[in-house]
């Protein structure tokens, strides 16, 4: 069995290395430029849009083991867009949050870690993320 050191070290190589190969391609937008590592996250508060049938529902997006889409901008709820919060790591990789309890970073899988604010699993994760 696996310990938990060993398995935030799987993880932390699994997220660098997708973010180097990730670096490889070219995404263009506001959405991607670095922000400081140590500044609070950017949460966004649900709007609602003006088309929100073109965004994906959050319940079929955010699924354990999934893949976030690299093209992933929001979902909706109930007809609510809902954007993610986003932090930025060191290396300026975007980890997204969700609902409190779900974090990728776009086109890698999708964790849901329960409470995000008191997974010791998360907070190591992110705290190797932003050094």
């Amino acid at each position: 069995m696996a310990t938990l050191g060993t398995k935030i070290a799987s993880v932390l190589v699994a997220l660098c290395a997708a973010t180097v190969l990730g670096a490889c391609g070219s995404e263009s937008g506001s959405d991607d430029t670095a922000a400081d590592p140590t500044s609070q996250p950017t949460s966004e508060s649900p709007s609602t849009s003006a088309e929100p049938s073109a965004l994906p529902e959050c319940a079929d997006v955010w699924v354990d083991g999934a893949d976030l889409p690299k093209d992933y901008t929001a979902c909706t709820t109930d007809g609510v867009t809902v954007k993610p919060v986003k932090r930025t790591c060191g290396y300026g990789a975007k980890f997204l949050e969700q609902e409190g309890r779900f974090f990728a970073i776009k086109g890698n899988r999708i964790t849901d870690a329960g409470d995000l604010e008191t997974s010791e699993e998360y907070q190591q994760i992110l705290a190797a993320c932003q050094a």
